[in-house]
């Protein structure tokens, strides 16, 4: 069952520890552990800058058009193309009665020496609830399409190539498919509860990817995608002077958080918080399986800057560092990630409505927080 798709990932790691010459004891031992080996979906470091990743309920949020472009390079001590990349556009118009906003999303990553890509395509839709004139709540929903594929001619070395005694012993029983490529359907969900009061933002959310558990194997056998669970929450502290809207005296930000995910039997958590002072950000989180401190995996650093274009529109830089403080995967090497933001505030689709002219004469919108 299982077992073909593990040795398929079984292989990679042979795959990487030949590429490096690793004594036959680590060989022996990456088999042991290629048996159990779990699918889990990639991650960001950076999961604020690229949210509608984690919850498709973040869709036009916020107004206007927000286009992100976001990279990962994990693991530099390792050979091959461990990287993950991601695209989002959307777009939020409150002219339209309901409507949160549309957006689309495409996802790719590669994994060991790029013998597997998955590619993800999809759309996003949101509606907006507005609750009072300082809270909302919003859902979203994700609905695309999936191309997962492995590289079979990749001189691929599989578990039962390998003999702990005698090393590789020949050829695999395991044949080739009839395609090298599966295809299949995601959907996942999404809800927002977003509130507002005395300077600070509020976001509270959860989000269900992989709905209908989708069958990735390329044996035509069953391997669903187990489905995962996101919490996230954080806050948006202004400690700004105004003189009106857009001319501040100084403008200084504090955005602490926390986003949970499980996967199957695995989970991963990120608490930290991120600063915004003067154009320029900084920020430190910690990330790991367990609520236990002396098992934090990584501690990931974040420098970035935001450079306005206009009153409505700015540009967002930003670079983080992965350092593992753990020793049971500092081999590894650090991880790199950055993501490019594009926001234009006042972009809509449509005029406004008779509807909405009626809504807000009666001091009944909902909140339209300033970005990060």
């Amino acid at each position: 069952m299982k077992a073909i798709e593990n040795m398929i990932n079984g292989s990679l790691i042979m795959k990487l520890m030949k590429a490096h010459k690793y004594k036959l004891s680590l060989i022996v031992l990456t088999i042991f552990l290629s048996i159990n080996l779990k699918a889990q979906d990639p991650h960001f470091s950076q999961f604020f800058s690229s949210p509608t990743y984690y919850n498709p309920a973040y869709t036009g949020l916020s107004l206007g058009l927000k286009v992100r472009l976001h990279a990962r390079k994990l693991w530099m001590n390792l050979p091959g193309e461990n990287y993950l990349t991601n695209f989002s556009m959307d777009i939020a118009d409150r002219n339209i009665p309901g409507a949160g906003g549309i957006g689309v999303l495409f996802n790719q990553t590669s994994e060991g020496l790029g013998y597997i890509k998955t590619t993800t395509t999809g759309i996003l839709p949101a509606v907006r609830i507005p609750l009072s004139q300082s809270a909302i709540i919003q859902v979203g929903a994700m609905a695309g399409f999936v191309r997962k594929e492995v590289n079979f001619d990749g001189n691929l070395i599989f578990a039962d190539q390998l003999d702990p005694r005698w090393g590789y012993i020949g050829p695999s029983s395991i044949g080739k498919p009839a395609d090298n490529y599966v295809v299949y359907p995601d959907f996942s969900f999404g809800s927002i509860f977003q509130f507002e009061g005395n300077n600070v933002v509020g976001t509270l959310g959860a989000a269900v990817h992989h709905l209908m558990e989708p069958n990735q194997s390329f044996f035509n056998l069953e391997a669903p995608l187990a489905r995962k669970y996101v919490g996230h929450f954080d806050l948006i502290i202004d400690i700004d002077e105004y003189e009106g809207y857009y001319n501040r005296k100084k403008s200084f930000k504090l955005n602490p958080g926390v986003i949970f995910q499980q996967q199957a039997e695995m989970t991963n958590f990120n608490l930290g918080m991120n600063i915004y002072m003067s154009h320029l950000y900084l920020g430190i989180w910690f990330r790991n399986d367990v609520l236990e401190y002396s098992e934090f995996a990584d501690l990931i650093f974040l420098a970035g800057i935001n450079i306005g274009f206009t009153e409505n529109s700015r540009m967002k830089l930003l670079y983080s560092h992965d350092m593992a403080i753990s020793t049971n995967n500092n081999f590894a090497g650090p991880s790199h990630e950055i993501s490019l933001i594009l926001e234009f505030d006042s972009l809509k689709f449509f005029k406004q409505s008779e509807i909405i002219k009626n809504v807000k004469s009666r001091n009944f919108s909902p909140i339209e927080c300033s970005p990060f």
